[in-house]
């Protein structure tokens, strides 16, 4: 976190992003082991076999057939990807680390809405578009004179309660990247005039108006598809959640089988509006998922 900080403080793009890709995945590297959990080796025909024998064996593919010479000679055997689940393993930090880490996440993101910001802001002037498990997308209707960048500036209900406490949350004018960057604090990634929610990270973040057809895109997110080579508009956001329709794009892929490398057009469906991850009810609002409870447990007035 330190030197990313640094890297930022000296201008450094590449370098912050080498940084932040290194704290992005050190949870799914250090923590949840996942490496440990399937043993893959490439081996000749023998060796396959023999490894196919074990208990631990989970699948085999092959990779490669024999290559002859003119005179009918084997000059280079035939190569297998065997994957194996081996009944041991050492994890160089505990799983309970990794599960303290998502359940202490939702703590301190549970702590900044209900302590500080239900208590400090007009929540009929802040509505929660989208949220996920380290981030929230909301709607403010503040001034309407000023530009879209005012913050929380014009929906404080309680500025003795906001002004003692935000610091300890929030970035303010001027500050460092150190308290900008704070652990367990939060931070403005991007503003705009408006945003389409269609799932949790997929979203349109734009400016301008639909009806007079001068928006302009900020922040195109979408899972599963490449932002770049999927040439989406906010205008395709848009007609998503009208329209409920199921927007496709192609996407090409090398993909190497038998020795021989093709190239892989797939057709995937880049914006579908589909949401999965909570239970919808009829109005919209969502709820999380709980064993044994479905939509149907739910009264909405």
């Amino acid at each position: 976190m330190a030197k990313r900080q640094d890297a930022i403080s000296q201008y450094n793009d590449t370098k912050s992003l080498h940084y932040k890709q290194i704290l992005n995945s050190a949870f799914g590297g250090e923590e949840q082991n996942n490496a440990k959990f399937d043993k893959i080796s490439f081996n000749n025909a023998r060796q396959t076999s023999f490894k196919q024998l074990k208990q631990d064996h989970k699948a085999t593919r092959k990779l490669s057939d024999d290559i002859l010479n003119s005179d009918g000679e084997v000059i280079e055997e035939a190569q297998y990807m065997v994957s194996e689940s081996p009944s041991q393993f050492k994890c160089n930090k505990p799983l309970q680390e990794a599960v303290f880490i998502l359940d202490n996440s939702k703590f301190w993101y549970l702590n900044f809405v209900y302590n500080f910001f239900f208590k400090c802001v007009d929540m009929n002037r802040v509505h929660f578009c989208n949220m996920d498990i380290d981030s929230m997308y909301l709607s403010i209707a503040g001034s309407q004179i000023e530009c879209y960048k005012q913050g929380l500036k014009y929906v404080i209900k309680d500025q003795l309660f906001y002004d003692n406490r935000f610091k300890e949350l929030l970035p303010w004018d001027n500050c460092t990247v150190a308290e900008e960057k704070k652990l367990m604090g939060i931070t403005t990634e991007s503003q705009g005039e408006n945003i389409v929610c269609l799932a949790p990270k997929c979203y349109s973040l734009y400016n301008g108006n639909e009806q007079n057809d001068d928006i302009v895109s900020l922040v195109n997110r979408m899972k599963g598809v490449s932002e770049k080579k999927a040439n989406l508009t906010t205008n395709d956001y848009i007609k998503c959640l009208n329209d409920g329709c199921n927007i496709s794009v192609t996407t090409n892929n090398l993909q190497m089988k038998m020795g021989v490398m093709s190239m892989i057009s797939m057709e995937k469906s880049a914006l579908t509006g589909i949401h999965n991850k909570m239970v919808v009810l009829s109005k919209g609002c969502c709820a999380p998922f709980m064993y044994g409870i479905n939509a149907d447990h739910y009264l909405i007035d």
